[in-house]
């Protein structure tokens, strides 16, 4: 592997890899942020939940397959073989089957600003230990400490959102149960999502071509919730599907696209946890979208944990290995 640009092109701007990344982290965060609202209206709307997700990431198989089919055409797909293949089908239905689903059910339980926090807080974590010991990235003691703020602020924004909940939830209320079991799938989800970065960054510092990756996790999607949300739900129920449905489904679709092509970009061009790091941001989001679309309460909670949210991620520093990066960025 040979040593990877000092700048990167960014239309007028040359910017460092780190710079890059954050900006590219940045329209990550704002895409999924809408796309997440969006989601949340659909459990409000009652859509069978496997639908809106296959639906949802539908939208980038359609648009980026035919695209990639024609560079394999070409032999210039960049398509993963072997064990990168194997690593992303593995992960993708895990991103799908306890991530994304889980997420959309904890929306029906517990609400947007209550969910967010929830699986960011342990996506945050797991990504601390396992960047470092799977991808052998470099932590230092100052993102330590920024990653200690985030922590103590999505717990806050956790405590302002439970506080919110019976305004927030969709079912009401909500059993104790029902909602200790939504914070269980938040931390698998939050698991599940550091594995899908991790795995991301591995394969894209390879020969896998970013829309290569983008493909395969989301057509994984499609590919099993589909039939998945036929037996679920039944073909009338599928039918029935509204069209106000359907374009949110779109609407949420096209957030993602945009998201998960800068996600994928900003982890060619640094390190999991810094990614991590500037994209939980979107719970700050998550919290004032569910304030100011969804009814939710706006407490001294919900302020500090945005502010140190903010904080948080001023105070991250500079990526340590960056000359890991791939030469073809």
């Amino acid at each position: 592997m040979s040593s990877s640009p000092s700048t990167i092109r960014l239309g007028p701007l040359r910017l460092a890899p780190t710079a890059a990344g954050g900006l590219y982290c940045l329209v990550s965060m704002l895409g999924y942020s809408t796309a997440n609202a969006c989601m949340r209206q659909l459990s409000e709307l009652h859509s069978v939940s496997t639908w809106a997700v296959c639906n949802k990431e539908l939208i980038t198989v359609v648009a980026v397959g035919p695209w990639l089919l024609r560079q394999a055409w070409r032999r210039q797909s960049g398509f993963p073989t072997g064990r990168p293949l194997a690593i992303l089908i593995a992960v993708g239905l895990g991103t799908e089957l306890i991530g994304n689903i889980g997420v959309q059910w904890g929306y029906e339980v517990v609400g947007l600003a209550v969910m967010v926090p929830a699986y960011t807080g342990f996506l945050l974590t797991t990504t601390t230990i396992l960047g470092g010991v799977l991808l052998g990235e470099r932590v230092s003691a100052r993102n330590l400490a920024a990653v200690g703020l985030l922590i103590l602020a999505v717990t806050m924004l956790g405590i302002a959102a439970a506080q919110a909940t019976p305004a927030a939830a969709v079912h009401l209320p909500a059993s104790p149960a029902k909602i200790a079991a939504a914070i269980v799938v938040a931390a698998a989800t939050g698991i599940v999502f550091s594995l899908l970065g991790i795995a991301i960054r591995h394969c894209v510092t390879g020969t896998t071509s970013n829309s290569a990756v983008v493909v395969i996790i989301t057509a994984t999607g499609v590919l099993t919730l589909g039939p998945l949300s036929l037996v679920q739900a039944g073909a009338a129920n599928l039918m029935a599907t509204s069209w106000q449905q359907y374009a949110l489904m779109l609407a949420a679709g096209v957030c993602n696209l945009v998201a998960f092509f800068a996600l994928v970009r900003a982890l060619h061009l640094t390190t999991v946890l810094h990614v991590n790091m500037v994209t939980a941001g979107q719970v700050a989001a998550a919290a004032i979208i569910g304030v100011l679309f969804f009814r939710e309460v706006c407490s001294g909670w919900l302020l500090l944990g945005v502010g140190l949210m903010i904080v948080g991620i001023l105070a991250f520093g500079s990526p340590a290995d960056q000359e890991a990066i791939d030469a073809h960025v």
